[in-house]
């Protein structure tokens, strides 16, 4: 539900004629420009508002897919009751006569080709969930709103603050920018992975401590195999594990790969840098050492599906660990409310990705990359849909408000309320607390995010290397096999790249 791991790109539908402009859209209409909607606001609440909103005049229906925000819903599976954003919602509205938020309250199998769909017919929501990988790789171009402009001037409702974008989160929106610096969404809260466990099935096996190192991680799946229980089941996710090894395995280097651009963060163009460099490649020995060491877990996990797609038996994995079959599922910080609403028998436990040694690889720094796959890659991640992908947004004065929607959701205040009450996720933006649920997500995710991977190089890069990873784990190919098929890869991701976005690499 929170990572968009389904089925990405359609060529098909591709052809059905979206022809959208370059990614980056319009940024308004002539004559209601970014700097002149914020300007034509009254007072900033925060909350309330009170002021006329940029709108000018413009009065109807403006739509919005929050994804697990939704509020009030009856038609999404497994999602909770909550109110939060609808009182947002009815704040604004009742600051804004004429205007309408209508929530989308629709579950989509397959999301991306949804708003494929939906933009190509030039129906896209208003204000959609968008996570910035996906606005800046997967999705179609054009589909999206550039706000960077809407950043570098004032929020009407964020008093105190020159700049919306000083009430954000300065890292998530350097990392979040597309190749060319572009910012597609706002970005207010952060997810976490972690090992979770059974006690139960520990306690069976005569397991008494969760394991503390790699070596003992092994160990543990190793008793809980010989004890007749099956010890981990579910698809190795291929950018969640590279993100965990890399970040560690190359955490000296990481200034100098994150630096390429002259920004901080590691933006597609730092990541296709690195791999032309061959620094994050497979001449470099760090970037496929840590796939034997990672298959020495994997086979005692049960092998369904190691070389599966991971967001295609993910739920039926979680379902198999929450109905008590497996002892050990990695996934994100919601799976406690998973558990709680599948009301499990067993007591639940949880560990972090453990720090590496050297006697577990020769190539760790030992750095803590607990948090390497967390990051701002949850649900609060909302778009604005241009004139191409959304017809309604050609109505004199709509596209104005829409952005002043957007900034009034957008603030330090209504970020925490509505990421809080949710209780998965923690909020990012400075001034924000989290819920005491996730006090000690909070320290994880105040750490500087340092994570490394590939994938931002071409859209199909992080897919075609979960297939190569699976057919390794699952011993359909060997190191060596899988290593060529990955650096065909990267090198043809590479290629795609610079002939996508016009960039010499050569000369970084």
């Amino acid at each position: 539900m929170i990572t968009n791991k389904l089925a990405k790109s359609s060529a098909a539908l591709i052809a059905l004629g979206l022809v959208l402009s370059a990614c980056g859209g319009n940024n308004a209409e002539e004559g209601q420009s970014a700097s002149s909607a914020p300007a034509s606001s009254g007072t900033a609440s925060g909350t309330a508002g009170g002021a006329s909103g940029a709108a000018n005049g413009w009065k109807g229906t403006i739509t919005m897919y929050a994804q697990v925000y939704t509020p009030n819903s009856k038609n999404i599976a497994g999602l909770k009751q909550q109110k939060a954003l609808q009182e947002v919602a009815s704040e604004y509205e009742a600051a804004h006569p004429g205007i309408k938020i209508e929530f989308v309250d629709e579950e989509f199998k397959d999301y991306t080709q949804t708003v494929r769909v939906k933009a190509a017919a030039g129906e896209m929501f208003d204000v959609f969930w968008g996570q910035w990988a996906e606005l800046n790789n997967t999705f179609p171009k054009g589909i999206a709103e550039d706000l960077t402009p809407y950043f570098s001037q004032p929020n009407p409702y964020i008093p105190g603050k020159a700049t919306w974008g000083e009430a954000m989160n300065a890292t998530v929106v350097s990392e979040t920018k597309s190749p060319d610096g572009k910012s597609y969404n706002i970005n207010g809260d952060y997810v976490a992975t972690a090992f979770f466990y059974n006690k139960d099935l520990f306690a069976k096996a005569g397991i008494s401590q969760p394991p503390a190192s790699w070596s003992e991680l092994i160990e543990t799946t190793k008793k809980l195999k010989d004890a007749g229980i099956t010890a981990m089941s579910q698809a190795p996710d291929y950018d969640w594990f590279q993100r965990h090894f890399l970040s560690d395995f190359y955490a000296k280097e990481f200034e100098q790969i994150a630096g390429f651009d002259q920004s901080p963060g590691v933006s597609s163009l730092d990541q296709s840098v690195a791999v032309a460099k061959g620094m994050l490649n497979t001449s470099d020995p760090r970037f496929m050492g840590w796939w034997p060491m990672f298959k020495s877990l994997t086979d005692n996990w049960k092998p369904d599906y190691l070389s599966s797609e991971p967001g295609v038996v993910g739920s039926n994995a979680r379902n198999d660990f929450l109905a008590g079959k497996t002892a050990i599922f990695y996934d994100g910080s919601w799976l406690p409310e998973n558990a709680k609403d599948a009301k499990v028998s067993f007591e639940l436990g949880s560990f972090n990705f453990p720090v590496l040694t050297q006697a577990d690889t020769p190539y760790t720094t030992g750095t803590d990359v607990s948090g390497a796959v967390g990051g701002p890659n949850a649900a609060f991640q909302f778009a604005v849909a241009t004139k191409q992908a959304n017809a309604s947004m050609k109505e004199a004065g709509k596209q104005a408000a829409v952005i002043d929607l957007l900034q009034f959701v957008g603030t330090p205040k209504n970020v925490e309320r509505i990421v809080n009450e949710h209780g998965t996720f923690v909020p990012t933006w400075p001034d924000t607390k989290p819920a005491e649920s996730m006090a000690e997500l909070a320290n994880q995710a105040s750490n500087e995010l340092k994570a490394l991977g590939v994938g931002g190089s071409s859209p199909n890069l992080n897919k075609n290397m979960q297939r190569i990873f699976g057919l390794y784990l699952s011993g359909n190919i060997d190191i060596a096999k899988a290593t060529s098929d990955v650096k065909k890869e990267l090198d043809g991701a590479i290629k795609e790249y610079q002939s996508k976005n016009s960039v010499d690499l050569g000369k970084y």
